[in-house]
């Protein structure tokens, strides 16, 4: 259950960020959204770490949302720090992809994962989880294709969505949540240059 409020509602908030940059002319409204919701998670990365307790009672009352043993930041200080970082720096094609990747790759792989993954293998993570990681990109990907002001090859996509599941899978120290939408932008960008 707690797995399912979660992941909702990361994927009801997240998916905001990039449909609200792609009907936008500019960049400057999908950031505002993005810095109203910052400043309520920064007040909730404050709180929790000024008086400890507290935070026990915003899981209680977030009724899942919330994780019991967060990291060093929330998973949605780090998942608005990436989409900050994409919307700055990146082309809007390659911002929107990247940050649908990584509302709905890891929501499909934590849910679909947890359900049936009972292989496990690289950084303890299942092979059916990182399959639906990667075929939620696909279909996403393929999809956005053919939308107006989405700029984006067949190719490129295809690799941009094993990149992105390739980074959830790596065992690195940071969130997950902070590098797979930036790395997957990189890579985006990349390739929009050479192919």
């Amino acid at each position: 259950m707690k797995i399912w409020a979660r992941k909702t509602f990361r994927i009801g908030v997240g998916v905001l960020f990039p449909i609200i940059y792609y009907f936008s002319s500019t960049r400057l409204l999908p950031l505002c959204f993005l810095l109203y919701f910052s400043g309520i998670v920064t007040v909730l990365e404050v709180l929790r770490r000024v008086a400890p307790g507290s935070y026990g009672v915003m899981v209680k009352y977030s009724k899942g949302i919330l994780k019991e043993k967060p990291g060093i930041l929330l998973g949605t200080t780090n998942f608005l720090i990436a989409n900050i970082f994409c919307i700055i720096f990146f082309p809007k094609s390659i911002a929107i992809v990247s940050l649908v990747f990584l509302t709905f790759g890891d929501a499909m792989s934590t849910i679909i994962g947890k359900r049936f993954g009972k292989i496990r293998f690289f950084n303890n993570r299942s092979i059916i989880g990182s399959l639906s990681f990667f075929l939620t990109c696909v279909i996403l990907g393929f999809i956005m294709m053919f939308l107006p002001r989405i700029e984006i090859g067949f190719l490129t996509m295809l690799i941009g969505s094993l990149i992105a599941t390739f980074i959830e899978l790596l065992p690195i120290p940071l969130d997950d949540n902070l590098t797979i939408a930036p790395v997957t932008c990189i890579v985006l960008e990349i390739l929009s240059r050479v192919l």
